[in-house]
């Protein structure tokens, strides 16, 4: 008796193998940096945040609840038409924020979003540039299968942040969220802010100098890369 030999496409050997791999390899989450706190003070931090799309400044205000003229003030900014500049997507752009002490660590919870129709926690993630992780959305606001989005809904937004005392070695520092890209490494990072690689790893507790795409890493600005710029009232008219 013969035995007939079933030949698989490839393309079907390619997507059983996909799944062997989604199924067996674990799941790697970004990690971000805590700072534990025990007091009620806060402090000003900054977000670095990259357009997914093309923006006004104003919606980029009333996205992270933040005045326009802070905005300005911490980019260096002087548009001629004040929040009705359109910046591209993959711009970046500096947002200050209030970084408070909330059940013993520093967070951002200004932040809220009403729910659109065409919703999931991943799109609303992506809005506001990896910042906040879909997962960190849907536990901040006990979101499930049983308890969807609903259009209209208000989500509190969890944002990270650190203050560290506002101090870097002795000299006054602002600390930034930075969203690692895909090409980055600790060291490429270190280099665009002006720091160096043992300061990220002592700031962020690396064990070793490595990130990971989507990883929130805490990132010194000194008065020498330009805390915040002076933006006047004249300009804002």
């Amino acid at each position: 008796m013969q035995h007939q030999v079933v030949q698989i496409p490839l393309p079907v050997l390619i997507l059983i193998a996909s799944l062997i791999l989604y199924i067996f390899i674990p799941i790697i989450h970004s990690r971000s940096t805590i700072e534990p706190c025990s007091s009620s003070d806060s402090c000003t931090s900054l977000l670095h945040y990259i357009l997914p799309y093309d923006s006004k400044l104003s919606e980029i205000a009333y996205r992270f609840q933040v005045n326009i003229s802070d905005i300005l003030g911490a980019n260096n900014l002087n548009p001629k038409s004040l929040g009705n500049e359109i910046y591209e997507a993959k711009s970046a752009l500096k947002v200050p924020i209030s970084c408070s002490c909330v059940d013993g660590i520093r967070r951002y919870t200004t932040a809220t979003y009403a729910v659109r129709a065409a919703d999931t926690t991943d799109s609303i993630s992506e809005g506001f540039g990896g910042l906040v992780s879909a997962e960190q959305i849907e536990t901040s606001n006990g979101i499930n299968a049983t308890n969807p989005l609903i259009s209209g809904q208000s989500l509190v937004i969890p944002l990270p942040c650190t203050c560290f005392g506002n101090v870097n070695n002795g000299i006054p520092t602002i600390y930034m969220s930075y969203v690692v890209k895909i090409e980055d490494n600790l060291a490429s990072i270190a280099t665009e802010f002006g720091t160096t690689n043992k300061e990220l790893e002592a700031i962020n507790g690396l064990g070793q100098p490595v990130v990971n795409p989507g990883d929130i890493v805490s990132i010194p600005i000194s008065a020498s890369n330009c805390i915040k710029c002076v933006c006047g009232t004249q300009d804002l008219k």
